[in-house]
């Protein structure tokens, strides 16, 4: 077999590897026990207080929006809002997105708040009726460390909206499926062929 095949076998090897979204944290808060005043398991909560409410396993509670599980109230029932944050370690010059749905307070109150991701941020207004609705942010951080993904509801009245499905994902590079086959078989025929010349 010519050289240049054989190499030309190893470049269409290489090809084959693309890029796959990689999920590095994901919370629908159905873990949770529902409560008023409550930290969700994973998260911080600082400022202020959040409610975990809606339905989980236990029962039924304080459910604005049925047929979503539990989710958070972004105003707890301090009458202050907490800002709700959780840190991730994160590779520089890697592209996260941190996806999360949104929804309105369902009590006739528009809200408005902040989402931040590293130093990206979004700001928000939406109306009480509306129903959970996906949003995302994306941050790409200069160099490896931590970053902070925050959610502040603006206002302190014991009415927030409402936040449920959050996840972090990132994009790497994965080999499909046959490419290691592929590029091992190419390196011994290059090996063979080498071992023959000799």
């Amino acid at each position: 077999m010519p050289w240049n095949r054989i190499t030309s076998g190893l470049a269409i090897a290489t090809l084959g590897i693309g890029a796959q979204a990689a999920t590095l944290a994901s919370d629908d808060f159905d873990a949770n026990a529902l409560g008023l005043n409550s930290v969700p398991a994973g998260w911080t909560v600082t400022d202020g207080t959040v409610d975990i409410i809606g339905t989980s396993f236990s029962g039924t509670s304080f459910n604005l929006v049925p047929g979503n599980g539990a989710y958070i109230d972004l105003d707890g029932s301090s009458g202050n809002a907490g800002l709700l944050s959780r840190t991730f370690t994160l590779t520089g010059g890697v592209e996260y997105t941190a996806a999360f749905d949104l929804a309105g307070s369902h009590r006739g109150s528009t809200e408005t708040g902040t989402v931040t991701f590293g130093t990206a941020s979004l700001d928000y207004e939406i109306a009480s009726a509306v129903g959970f609705t996906g949003y995302s942010l994306s941050f790409t951080p200069g160099s490896t460390g931590d970053y902070a993904l925050t959610f502040q509801n603006a206002g302190g009245n014991n009415v927030g909206a409402l936040l449920d499905n959050v996840s972090v994902t990132f994009t790497s590079a994965v080999p499909e499926p046959g490419t290691w086959a592929l590029t091992v078989a190419g390196l011994m025929l290059v090996a063979l062929r080498s071992r023959r010349r000799r």
